[in-house]
């Protein structure tokens, strides 16, 4: 292990500072950003100097970073993520560590690993869904689609939201008709009159393969759908506005294997249109859709490659491991 020696002029024993002291102060100094500002001075108070230099050295990146944009951003990218660490329960229990990837546009990215690996976490942080959870906090950046750092004030939660759609593991259909729940997101935005609603909802339930299922009961409740049917509407519901990103959190997790079947065909379709990540459970699935795959692991991105090179050529033994059940 690398050790930073110190040596003065006495006869004292040498002070070791290791790299483990410093991923510990790291850790510290990092959780105490994630608090009120309140809070916050309090623990700032009870740190020893070099973490109190960390502690500010760290807090002026933070603030000059969530006013600009990266500037060497490469545009092919839909997001970079850099040294993500996400925090619940006020600090207490870390979910993700250090993440560092780059999704890339136009392309379907998988996101495997066991339960509680931290991929839900994960990719809800991609649209500060997570941001909702009272204690919850993070460090670290992610830019998006031009660069755009997600702490930036100049990108409100309203038009994040609105590019980056999510689609959730229960399909959730609003308690109103198949045209309304399409609808809605258009009508949030001032969009009310019907000879534009009508493109708009036609364009998307054609896109999610679903207008020739519904086109003659387009004012029948949503939830009266099969469940197949439901998260096709929910995702006509999120491409409605156009988005550049489509999050979809185990969307087929529990419909049957023909509405499994037509989601999978569908995800293929959108790609040309959206960009799409996905969180699955099942890794025939994740070879069967996807471009690229993650592989986390207790709370760690452990690799990131083609889906091909992941399920054929892994660079990492846990990555193996996984893969052919001897972890998981």
């Amino acid at each position: 292990m690398a050790e930073k020696i110190n040596i003065d002029d006495t006869n004292e024993i040498p002070e070791v500072e290791s790299i483990d002291q410093q991923q510990s102060d790291l850790s510290i100094v990092q959780g105490i950003l994630c608090l009120s500002r309140i809070k916050r001075h309090f623990k700032y108070l009870k740190l020893n100097d070099e973490q109190k230099k960390l502690y500010k050295k760290l807090l002026a990146e933070s603030k000059t970073l969530s006013e600009t944009k990266k500037r060497q951003y490469n545009k092919n990218n839909i997001f970079e993520v850099e040294n993500l660490n996400f925090w619940y329960a006020n600090g207490t229990k870390q979910a993700l560590y250090e993440i560092n990837c780059k999704i890339k546009k136009n392309k379907v990215t998988a996101l495997i690993g066991p339960s509680g690996c931290g991929k839900s976490t994960f990719i809800r942080c991609l649209n500060r869904m997570n941001n909702l959870i009272v204690g919850a906090s993070h460090t670290g950046n992610i830019y998006f689609y031009d660069g755009t750092n997600l702490k930036s004030k100049k990108l409100n939660t309203l038009e994040l939201t609105t590019r980056v759609g999510m689609i959730f593991q229960k399909p959730s259909p609003f308690p109103m008709s198949i045209y309304d729940n399409v609808a809605y997101g258009p009508r949030s935005h001032g969009i009310h009159d019907k000879k534009t609603l009508d493109p708009i909802v036609h364009g998307a339930l054609k896109e999610a393969a679903l207008w020739d299922e519904v086109k003659d009961n387009l004012f029948e409740l949503g939830t009266s759908l099969s469940g197949g049917q439901q998260q096709r509407l929910c995702i006509a519901r999120a491409i409605a506005l156009k988005p550049e990103v489509l999050l979809m959190d185990e969307p087929t997790s529990g419909l049957d294997p023909i509405a499994t079947s037509k989601i999978e065909v569908l995800i293929n379709n959108l790609k040309e249109h959206f960009t799409i990540i996905i969180v699955t459970h099942s890794m025939a699935q994740a070879q069967r859709i996807s471009d690229e795959t993650a592989f986390f692991y207790q709370g760690r991105l452990v690799e990131m490659d083609t889906t091909k090179n992941i399920f054929t050529r892994p660079k990492e033994k846990r990555t193996r491991n996984y893969i052919s059940g001897k972890i998981g």
